[in-house]
């Protein structure tokens, strides 16, 4: 790894951003895109809470086109996580932090309530998927940029279904074992079971595939212009995204408030 490398990106997903300079080197560009991904997240969550939580259908909310806009916010996350694990300079204490994150927003959730409460959301997703990541690394070192990209992305779509007891896509399926989707803990890696309740749900598998995916776009030499900045506004946000993910929604629901049900 070059100099500009190890300097270039000292943040992950969701960065530690105390003490760390802001370097001319940054790639400000992937600070960007996490903006926009964090910026879409906010207005994702509020229509949730308009559609569950101030129980006023939005229709649109339960679409197809809902889900993608869906999978295009957790997927920016996680392939720009895997992305920048080539930059991070302090793996574990990521790691930790992510860890810490995703127990506290259990924990909050729990006491708001059972309609709100996330058991495994993203940040318990890709803290496992970075725990992963560890224990694979010196198997996913020798494994080429191209062909690792590629199958990455192709297990990502056979196994996107697992939480529907199937694997393939379209006309191929194959059926899985109904035995394998009774375990509460099961639920985690993808085998969901009927007691199994988290408001936002995202499964190891498919998503590590994802997260792996972004591991070997990072192989990939960035271009000199995802250094500059094009949109200061999502650059800060994509460099503070970590402390907007925790504060948004207790800040949407302090908005809302008045307009809650009795």
């Amino acid at each position: 790894m070059s100099l500009s490398q190890s300097n270039a990106h000292a943040q992950i997903l969701f960065p530690y951003t105390h003490g760390v300079p802001k370097l001319s080197t940054r790639y400000l560009f992937l600070d960007e895109m996490r903006g926009l991904a964090i910026l879409n997240m906010i207005f994702f969550h509020l229509f949730w809470n308009i559609d569950s939580l101030l129980d006023i259908p939005l229709p649109w909310y339960h679409t197809f086109g809902a889900r993608a806009w869906q999978l295009y916010i957790c997927g920016s996350f996680l392939l720009l996580a895997g992305l920048c694990i080539h930059y991070t300079r302090h793996l574990s204490r990521h790691i930790l932090t992510l860890a810490a994150s995703a127990l506290l927003i259990t924990v909050v959730t729990w006491f708001a309530g059972s309609q709100t409460l996330i058991v495994f959301g993203i940040l318990h997703c890709m803290t496992l998927c970075f725990l992963c990541y560890v224990v694979l690394r010196p198997l996913l070192q020798k494994i080429p940029a191209v062909p690792g990209l590629i199958v990455t992305l192709l297990l990502f779509i056979f196994t996107y279904h697992v939480p529907q007891h199937y694997l393939g896509l379209g006309a191929f399926q194959i059926p899985l074992p109904s035995e394998w989707y009774l375990s509460y803990w099961l639920s985690l890696i993808g085998l969901l079971s009927p007691d199994f309740h988290s408001a936002d749900y995202f499964p190891i598998f498919p998503y590590l595939f994802l997260f792996l995916a972004g591991y070997f776009l990072g192989k990939f030499h960035l271009p000199d212009w995802m250094r500059k900045s094009h949109c200061r506004p999502l650059a800060w946000m994509g460099q503070h995204s970590l402390a907007i993910y925790l504060l948004h929604q207790p800040i949407l629901y302090g908005a809302m408030m008045p307009f809650f049900p009795e």
